[in-house]
Formats: C-alpha cells, structure tokens, sequence
C-alpha cells in the first residue's frame, strides 16, 4: 500500500472534495443512500483505529453504534429532551458502556478478547429488546425528528461531521498516542518493556474507537427517522469489520472508501436479485480472497504494475 499510504492524506482530501460535489447530481434517495454511507465509512474508520492500528479486533462494534442511536432517540423521543442534551445523553451511554466492556474485555486478547466484545455485544441487543417502555423492544423507536430536516441539507451536516472526524482520525495515529497504539499492536512486550502501560493504551484506543461509532450512530437516526434493534445485533458488528478489511485497514483512506463502497455493493445485490445475501457473500468472499489489503490495495497493485511497464 505504498502509493496511497504515502499519499494518505492528499487522498482523503480529494475523495472528501468529491463527495461535497455529487450530491449535486444525486436524486434525493441516492441522496439518503450516500448518507448512509458517509456514516458507514465514518464507523469503518473508528473501528480501524482499534483494528488497524492497535491491532485488536472487535465482533460487538454494533453496541456502540446502537448507543449513539438508542441514546439520542430515547433522549428525543421518550424524554422530551432538547437535541443538546439527547447528544450528551448519547455520549454518557457510550462512555460508560465503552469503559465497562473495554476494562472487562482487555483482561483478555486475540480471539477472547474478540468472543467477550461479542458476548457483551450481545447482552446490549438482549436489554434494547427486553427493555421495551425506554427502547420500544423490538418494534425500535420511530419519529425521531431531524434537523434540518430537508435531505440534502442534512446530507452536509453529515458530511462536514464525518470530514473532519476522519481528518481528526488521521491526524491522531501520527501522534503520539497514535504511535503508542501501533507500538502496542507490533510488539506489546516490547512495548511494555518501554515502559507503556499496554493496557490502558488499548483501552483508550477502544474507547476512542466507540465514540466514532457512537458519532456515526447519533447521525444516523435523525437520518433514518427510526431505530430497530437490528442494528444492536451481531450482524451489524460482522459488517463493520467486513467493511474495513474490503477498503484496506493499513490506513485511514482505506477504511473510509470500504464505507462507501458496502453501501453500493449491498444496495446493488438488493436490487439486482431476491437472492441478494447470497450474491453479497460470493462478492465479499471474492473480495476479501482476491485482494488481502483491500480495494486501496488493488489500487496500488495497478500502479505499480503501470509504472513497472513503462
């Protein structure tokens, strides 16, 4: 990924300038559909900062996603809160569910750290449904209003949040507490040796990680007008990593675009066939066999092959 590694920041920038022009062009639904995916590619990049750069992986990213929503929509809907302190509300529940799951889960690593995220995962998606006079159980919760409320505004309200969280992102694994995360992921005895505390490094990164979740989740109910426990479910989890291994997980660029272009490949397959999930797995297995560091990674693979003919 040498290319695009290298010119990690200059991609992100144009791709980002793109995305502020085509919905000029857009209907409203594809509109909606580019929304989503700003917000799916906003999670991808959360999660790689776990995955990527500290080098755990997570199957219950989804609990955070559904915390940011379940928060702001309880605080809206069931509460009659203004959209402020629904906000703060959202933040709290994430927090407080980041710190206890991340403080429990790293007691561990590798795949039982991965089985404990899910396992907590899990308990959320089981209290949203048991719970149902603050959740709506599994019915969800519907009318959440969205401000402003015309489509393609909303689309820039989003668009300016997930642009500079992702510039943010990329600024942060250059720092230093970005380069203890990857000191951790190369050699956690190492680093400790160094004198780091391994443990708390990856529980803010884990934390840091939840809270670009929950960003992606406050957005995405105002956007959708409604929440299900759906998005709570292992499933949703599976499609957050699936989504940063299709872009690429060595950068930030790479993660973002695996956002982008789930929401495509997905909404495609649903179109094209009642066999969609089938032609979805065949399409990801593909691409995941075929290109181990992702869609950035073909790219670079391209490049070099052009210039090594010149």
């Amino acid at each position: 990924m040498k290319i695009l590694r290298d010119n990690e920041l200059y991609s992100l920038v144009v791709l980002l300038m793109f995305l502020a022009v085509i919905p000029q062009f857009l209907s409203t639904y594809n509109v909606r559909l580019l929304s989503v995916g700003l917000l799916y590619g906003l999670a991808a990049v959360g999660f790689n900062i776990l995955y990527g750069y500290t080098g755990l992986i997570s199957f219950g990213h989804a609990m955070f996603w559904s915390a940011g929503a379940y928060g702001l929509a309880i605080g809206l809907v069931k509460l009659n809160l203004d959209p402020v302190l629904s906000i703060l509300l959202a933040f709290t529940l994430t927090f407080i569910i980041a710190v206890v799951t991340g403080y429990l889960s790293l007691k561990h690593t590798e795949i039982y750290f991965a089985m404990l995220t899910l396992a907590f995962a899990q308990l959320i998606y089981a209290l949203i449904i048991k719970l149902r006079d603050i959740t709506g159980g599994d019915e969800g919760i519907y009318g959440i209003p969205r401000f402003p409320p015309d489509i393609e505004q909303y689309y820039y309200l989003v668009y300016m949040i997930v642009a500079l969280l992702v510039l943010l992102a990329w600024w942060i694994v250059r720092t230093p507490l970005g380069l203890g995360f990857q000191a951790v992921r190369d050699n956690p005895y190492r680093a400790e040796a160094l004198g780091m505390d391994v443990r708390r490094v990856r529980l803010i990164s884990f934390v840091l990680s939840a809270f670009y979740l929950s960003v992606a989740g406050i957005l995405y109910a105002p956007l959708n007008r409604a929440i299900t426990p759906d998005i709570a479910f292992w499933t949703f989890s599976a499609i957050i990593v699936i989504m940063t291994i299709i872009g690429g997980s060595k950068n930030m660029f790479g993660a973002f675009i695996g956002g982008l272009i789930f929401i495509y490949i997905n909404t495609q397959a649903m179109n094209l066939t009642e066999f969609w999930q089938l032609t979805l797995g065949i399409i990801l297995a593909l691409l995941v066999y075929l290109a181990p560091y992702g869609v950035v990674g073909i790219f670079d693979r391209v490049v070099e092959y052009v210039r090594g003919r010149r």
